[in-house]
This record gives structure tokens, C-alpha cells and sequence, in this order.
């Protein structure tokens, strides 16, 4: 993550850094990226580099955390918004996320980081994680779900996650228009919702 130099930089020479740091994770995967790529086109000394980030993989995960951010913050205005109901709020966030990746200025970062995602950026890229799992069960009405606790919404969480990952990296995979692939998740949420066995 990023050293608190970093965060104390005004916000212009921040931005200027985020962007040279999602230029070069937009060209190339973690371990092919280059400190030396970024230092040029943020117009920074290499020294002042490692005096914000530990190294190159801090970098990375840096970028993706700020994402996250913006999902989880997103996933829990939502849960708010519709009174605790989860599936609706999953609905709402996977819509968000495709608006996110398909936004030209993030397109090609994305692209790379999901065809090239490992489980760690996976479990932080999605709002069920760490601190965000007791963040979610505050504001889900688990009144309307089949578990015998808030402890069973955990699995759930997870469940409908990588099933959004899933979707998402197969959406890559196959070429999938933003429509075929909210219908295809549509489909794959409903049979959590409903389960697979017949009553």
C-alpha cells in the first residue's frame, strides 16, 4: 500500500502518479511491469518512487485497493438505499463495476487485471473482505434470507462474489456485450436465490 509520503502529496501530483501507475498496469501484468516506466511518464524521480511505495506490487495493490474503495463504499450506500436487500444491491453493484471497467480511461487496466487476477487481488477487489464483511452485515436484512445466523451471510457473500468475478473474467474471455453479461448473471443469481434442488 501506499506510504503515508504518498498521501500527504497534493492531489495533483497524486493523480499524476495514479495515472502513470494505471498506464503501465494497463500495458503489462505485475511481473512484467517496470518501475523504471512509471518514474518517466510520472515525471518523478526513481528515489521518490520507493519514498511512496515499498515497491512495484505496493504500487499495484495500491491502485487496486482504490478501487475497492469505491465498491464497497458503493455496495453499502446501496444496502442503505434498499433497506438491507442484498440481492437487489448485488444487482446494482455488478452494473457498476461493468460501468466502471467499460469506461474508456480504465478499459485497457482492467482488462488486464482481471485476465491476469490472482486470488488476493480477487478477495480484495470484492467488498467481502476483511473489514468490509462486518461493514455489510450491519445493513443486510437477514430477515429475508434462509440462514440460521449472520454468520451464514458470510458464505452467501461469498457465493454471489465470485460468481460476479467469474462473470466478469469469462465476460473477457468470450467478448460478451455488457447486456449478455448482466443477463447471464441475472440468470446465476436467481439460481442462488431459488437453490438447485427442487422443493
Amino acid at each position: 500500500m501506499a506510504k503515508q509520503t504518498f498521501l500527504n502529496l497534493p492531489d495533483e501530483k497524486k493523480e499524476n502518479i495514479i495515472r502513470a501507475l494505471k498506464k503501465e498496469f494497463s500495458k503489462s501484468a505485475l511481473k512484467d511491469a517496470l518501475v523504471s516506466n512509471i518514474i518517466r511518464d510520472a515525471k518523478i524521480p526513481r528515489g521518490s518512487f520507493y519514498q511512496y511505495f515499498n515497491d512495484i506490487e505496493d504500487a499495484y495493490y495500491f491502485l487496486v485497493e482504490e478501487y475497492s474503495r469505491k465498491i464497497k463504499k458503493y455496495l453499502l450506500e446501496e444496502l442503505v438505499k434498499n433497506s438491507g436487500d442484498i440481492v437487489l444491491s448485488y444487482r446494482k453493484l455488478y452494473r457498476y463495476i461493468l460501468s466502471m471497467i467499460e469506461d474508456e480511461e480504465n478499459k485497457e487496466y482492467f482488462e488486464k487485471l482481471f485476465l491476469n487476477m490472482s486470488y488476493d487481488v480477487q478477495n480484495m477487489f470484492t467488498p467481502n473482505f476483511n473489514d468490509g464483511l462486518n461493514m455489510i452485515v450491519m445493513h443486510v436484512d437477514v430477515s429475508k434470507l434462509n440462514i440460521a445466523s449472520k454468520f451464514g451471510l458470510g458464505y452467501i457473500l461469498d457465493i454471489i462474489e465470485s460468481t460476479m468475478m467469474n462473470n466478469i473474467i469469462k465476460s473477457y474471455k468470450r467478448n460478451l456485450s455488457k447486456e449478455k453479461n448482466i443477463e447471464v448473471f441475472e440468470k446465476e443469481l436467481s439460481l442462488i436465490c431459488l437453490g438447485i434442488l427442487k422443493k
